[in-house]
């Protein structure tokens, strides 16, 4: 990336964060990043990750805004699961909690596969489907989807 393209970058208000790239194996790959170089993450102003596609993540998104999903997403804020802008709190202070919440979330309402996109979207967060797999062996997470399910009904 050329200085000049990336002051301009820079001075619209997107974020640009980088980290030495010691391997080379990215799971979507942008552009050729060779081992040793330096890859660039563009993050835009809310300081979460989200998809190049903006339309995938409207349409994925959209399955969060359902009346059903408003239902559940009040529900969960009155439980303390998440705040008033549909983040997690402090009670799904793990990845795998969230994954949890989401995997509740989207047995609930039927979101389609991929299932976790909407939320990872939502959230900033990647590889919430591989967190749920595996944590939920795990009695504590067990526990926690009884808990979330409940409070969900």
């Amino acid at each position: 990336m050329d200085k000049e393209l990336l002051e301009k970058i820079l001075k619209s208000g997107i974020t640009v964060q980088g980290d030495l790239v010691m391997e080379k194996h990215v799971e979507n790959e942008i552009g050729n990043v060779e081992a040793g170089g330096i890859g660039i993450q563009i993050v835009h102003g809310s300081g979460k990750n989200t998809s190049c596609k903006p339309n995938a993540n409207a349409d994925s998104l959209a399955l969060l805004d359902t009346p059903e999903a408003q239902q559940l997403w009040e529900k969960a804020i009155e439980a303390g699961w998440v705040d008033a802008e549909r983040q997690p709190t402090n009670r799904l202070g793990t990845k795998v909690a969230k994954a949890v919440f989401a995997n509740v979330m989207i047995e609930k309402l039927n979101v389609p596969r991929p299932g976790y996109v909407p939320f990872e979207a939502l959230w900033g967060v990647a590889g919430l489907q591989n967190s749920y797999s595996s944590g939920i062996e795990r009695n504590v997470n067990g526990d926690l989807k009884k808990q979330i399910k409940e409070s969900l009904r």
